[in-house]
């Protein structure tokens, strides 16, 4: 028996200006498996990242996420059970490490206003900062850590 994909995309094509960014595109991600987009600028790394994190939908085909379509799901609920982190969002206030990984449990790219994350998803980020080596910058604010912010070099 295969595992269902959690993320599917079918005859997927984007359009952005009447500029083509992806045309027909098809894959599908399992459970456990590891990926890497790689490509030169320009290429729809981050338009396929997009679709995948619910922030755009496709001009053609079909984008399944978890199990659910877009286009027939509430996207605020499809978002907080992804936990993606656009690099490509504008960073309004300062923010740690550990901060920008718990926007990916909201789905936002600010902290919400009265939101705490419970312990399990603090331990999950910190499991995550752990995975992707960066502890030293995961440390709170201070002489020795700078915060990330929109203006850092």
């Amino acid at each position: 028996m295969t595992e269902r994909a959690i993320l599917k995309a079918e005859g997927v094509g984007f359009v952005r200006g009447g500029r083509t960014i992806l045309d027909e595109i098809d894959f599908e991600v399992r459970a456990g498996e590891h990926w890497a987009l790689i490509g030169s600028n320009g290429a729809g790394k981050s338009t396929i990242l997009s679709l995948l994190g619910a922030v755009v939908h496709p001009t053609r085909g079909t984008v399944d996420v978890l199990g659910k379509r877009l286009g027939r799901v509430d996207l605020r609920e499809l978002r907080g059970l992804i936990g993606h982190v656009n690099p490509r969002h504008e960073v309004r206030s300062p923010l740690t490490v550990r901060e920008v990984v718990l926007t990916g449990v909201t789905g936002t790219t600010e902290l919400m206003m009265r939101w705490e994350p419970t312990p399990a998803q603090v331990r999950r980020a910190e499991e995550l900062i752990d995975l992707l080596g960066m502890r030293d910058l995961a440390t709170p604010p201070g002489p020795t850590c700078p915060r990330v912010s929109a203006d850092a070099p």
